[in-house]
C-alpha cells in the first residue's frame, strides 16, 4: 500500500507501510519485500497453508485469547509481521529481503555475520584460503548438527551446495535460482547451470568433517558471499518429502518449524544449533492476511517489533508520542533507482538517457517527499558503505542542460521522443518522475504497475526498458550493488547493461583486498554508472524501527536485521 504524506506535494511518498527491514538480502529488494517481514499490503494474497496446532491454547486468531491477546512478555515468545504472500523457504529459490530472513533463521551456512558485518563461523569452525586466493579449505564444528541431532558433516555441505546450482528445483528456470547472484565463482557452477554437469566441481568432501570449495577466479567478498541464503546447509533427507520439504525441514539454523497454523508460522529454538540453543522460548511470525496492519498490531500490544511507515514517521517521532522512545534510527544500504535499458527507444540514444537523468531533482525525494527522513542518492553505491562518507558528488536538476540534450539527440525536439514506459510495483516514485519531467520536459512518460509476483518474472525476464527497484545490500560491499546490479551477465542485471571498462573494474575489485585501493575502484565504476546515464539514483533508504523495552540483545545492521538467535525477553 501506498500513503499519503500530509504535505500535498506531489513527490511521492515512502512505500515502506507495515515493514521493517529485517533484510539481509537485498531484493527483491523493492522497497517492500525488505520489511519486518512483511511486503506490502496490497501485495497478493498469501497461498493455503496446511493447518496444524500451535503450542498454545484456544483463542490463537488474535481476536481473543491465545498468544496475540496476551501481553508479549508474558510468555518469553518474540512476534513478529512476515510476508503477506509467502511462497518458498527453500534457500536455492528464495528472492527477497522477507523471505530470506525467515530462512536465515532457520537454515546456517558456513559462515555468517557479526554485528560489525564480518563473517565469522558458524558450520564451519575455522578455515583457510590459498595464496592465490582460489581454495578455500573449511574445517567443520564438531558440535554442528541438524534440528534432529544428527551431525552435519561434509557431504552436506557437498549436497547443498550443489543442489543450490541445479535448476530442477525451479523447473528449469536458471533465473528463478538465487546461486548464481552470489555463487558463481565456484569452479563448475556454469556447468551445472547448464546441465552439463550434475555435480558441482569445485566442492570437494576431504574427509568427513573437511570441505574445499575451489573458485574459478579469485574472490574478495567470497566468505561475505557465503553468508548468504543458497550457500546453507540443508539435510538431502527432507528431499524425500516432495516439493513441499521447506515446511517442516530439519533445521541447521538457530530455529526450527514447530508448526502452521492460522496464517501463524511458529519457530522454537534448535537445542543443537552450533553458536547455541537461542535464549527466547519461541517466535511467531504472521503471514498473510495475519501480516496486514504491522503499525496497528504493534500499537495494540500483539507483536514485539515493526518497521514505521512513511506516513506515521512523524506521528512516531514526536517526543510527544511515548513511543518515540522504543524508535531507532538505522540508515541501510538500500538505494532505490531507476535503469534504462540501453538497446530500446527511446534510450539507446545516450541523449535522451542523460537529459533524463540531470533533468530529476532526484535530491528532492529526500528532502521534499521524505522530509529529510531518508539521505539523498548522487549514486548507486549507498553512502556509508566501506566507511565513505558520500561515494558521488552531489548535483542539482539542470532543466536547461536537459532540453539541449534533447536537442542534440537523434529525436530533435521532445515531441519526436517516443512514449517513454517505466514499470514498477512500488510505483510512487516513478510516478514523481514522470510528473516532473512531462511538467519540466514535455516528454511523454507512462508509469504501469505490476503485482509483485508478475514484476518478479517481467526482471528476471528482461522484459521491461525501464524500471524501478529498490535493493538493499545482500553483503556490506559495494560489489552487490555494482557487480550484481550491472555487471555484464549477472543474474540482476535487469537491463543487460554491459561496459567492458565497467567489467574491468569490477574484475580488478575482485583481486583487490586493500580496503583503501578497493574504494579508489568503486568509486570510479559509481561514477561509470552515472557516466553512462543508465540509472537514476532517487533516495538510500533508512530504517526506523518500533521495538519493545523489554525486547533486548536484538541488533539492527545497515543490512537490516539479521538474525535472531541472541534476543531475550526481559524479565521471562
Amino acid at each position: 500500500m501506498s500513503g499519503g504524506n500530509g504535505r500535498g506535494d506531489s513527490w511521492g511518498t515512502r512505500y515502506n507501510s507495515d515493514m521493517l527491514l529485517i533484510c539481509g538480502r537485498r531484493f527483491l529488494h523493492i522497497l517492500f519485500a525488505c520489511l519486518f517481514l512483511a511486503l506490502p499490503s496490497g501485495v497478493v494474497a498469501s497461498p493455503d497453508l496446511p493447518d496444524a496446532p500451535l503450542p498454545f491454547q484456544d483463542g490463537q486468531d488474535g481476536t481473543g485469547g491465545g498468544p496475540f491477546a496476551v501481553s508479549p512478555s508474558a510468555d518469553g515468545y518474540l512476534r513478529l509481521v512476515g510476508p503477506v504472500q509467502l511462497t518458498s523457504l527453500d534457500p536455492g529459490l528464495v528472492r527477497d529481503l522477507g523471505h530470506m530472513f525467515l530462512v536465515r533463521q532457520i537454515f546456517a551456512g558456513l559462515v555468517r555475520f557479526d554485528d560489525d558485518l564480518q563473517p565469522i563461523p558458524a558450520i564451519a569452525s575455522s578455515w583457510e584460503i590459498s595464496d592465490d586466493g582460489l581454495v578455500y579449505t573449511f574445517h567443520l564444528d564438531e558440535n554442528a548438527r541438524f534440528w534432529s541431532g544428527r551431525q552435519i558433516v561434509a557431504e552436506d555441505v557437498v549436497f547443498s551446495l550443489t543442489r543450490a546450482f541445479d535448476p530442477s528445483i525451479a523447473d528449469g528456470v536458471v533465473s528463478a535460482l538465487s546461486a548464481p547472484t552470489f555463487l558463481a565463482d565456484i569452479a563448475g557452477a556454469g556447468e551445472m547451470l547448464s546441465r552439463r554437469a550434475e555435480s558441482l566441481a569445485g566442492v570437494v568432501a576431504i574427509d568427513e568433517r573437511t570441505v574445499e570449495i575451489r573458485l574459478e577466479q579469485p574472490r574478495s567478498t567470497f566468505l561475505m558471499r557465503l553468508a548468504s541464503s543458497p550457500a546453507s546447509i540443508v539435510d538431502s533427507g527432507d528431499m524425500s518429502l516432495g516439493d513441499e520439504w521447506w515446511m517442516s525441514p530439519n533445521a541447521s539454523g538457530p530455529f526450527a518449524i514447530a508448526s502452521w497454523a492460522n496464517s501463524t508460522i511458529s519457530l522454537e529454538p534448535n537445542e543443537h544449533y552450533v553458536l547455541g540453543q537461542p535464549v527466547v522460548k519461541g517466535v511467531q511470525v504472521r503471514i498473510g492476511d495475519a501480516a496486514f496492519g504491522g503499525l496497528n498490531l504493534y500499537e495494540t500490544g500483539q507483536i514485539d517489533l515493526v518497521g514505521v511507515d512513511w506516513q506515521n514517521i512523524e506521528r512516531i517521532a514526536d517526543p510527544a508520542n511515548p513511543m518515540s522512545s522504543e524508535m531507532t534510527v538505522t540508515p541501510l544500504f538500500a538505494t532505490e533507482y531507476i535503469a534504462f535499458r540501453t538497446d530500446v527507444a527511446p534510450f539507446d540514444d545516450p541523449k535522451i538517457r542523460e537529459a533524463l537523468q540531470v533533468a530529476f531533482p532526484a535530491d528532492r525525494v529526500a528532502s521534499v517527499s521524505l522530509n529529510n527522513r531518508v539521505g539523498a542518492a548522487f549514486g548507486v553505491v549507498p553512502d556509508g558503505m566501506l566507511g565513505v562518507e558520500a561515494w558521488a558528488t552531489t548535483r542539482e536538476a539542470d532543466i536547461e542542460l536537459a532540453r539541449q540534450l534533447i536537442g542534440e539527440s537523434s529525436y530533435g525536439s521532445p515531441e519526436n521522443v517516443p512514449a517513454i514506459t517505466i514499470y514498477a510495483s512500488a510505483s510512487q516514485r516513478a510516478e514523481s518522475f514522470r510528473d516532473a519531467l512531462t511538467a519540466s520536459l514535455g516528454l511523454h512518460i507512462d508509469v504501469v504497475a505490476v503485482d509483485w509476483v508478475s514484476y518478479l518474472d517481467g526482471l528476471q525476464n528482461r522484459e521491461y526498458p525501464a524500471y524501478l527497484l529498490y535493493w538493499g545490500a545482500d553483503y556490506p560491499d559495494p560489489e552487490s550493488f555494482l557487480l550484481s546490479l550491472f555487471g555484464s551477465g549477472a543474474s540482476d542485471n535487469y537491463v543487460d547493461y554491459q561496459n567492458p571498462e565497467f567489467d574491468t573494474l569490477m574484475s580488478q575489485a575482485a583481486l583487490e583486498v586493500d580496503p583503501a585501493a578497493r574504494v579508489a575502484i568503486y568509486r570510479e565504476a559509481n561514477q561509470m554508472l552515472l557516466d553512462d546515464a543508465v540509472v537514476v539514483p532517487l533516495y538510500h533508504d533508512v530504517a526506523y524501527t518500533l521495538m519493545r523495552p523489554y525486547v533486548q540483545n536484538l541488533t539492527m545492521t545497515p543490512l537490516g536485521l539479521l538474525y535472531l538467535d541472541r534476543v531475550t525477553i526481559a524479565g521471562v
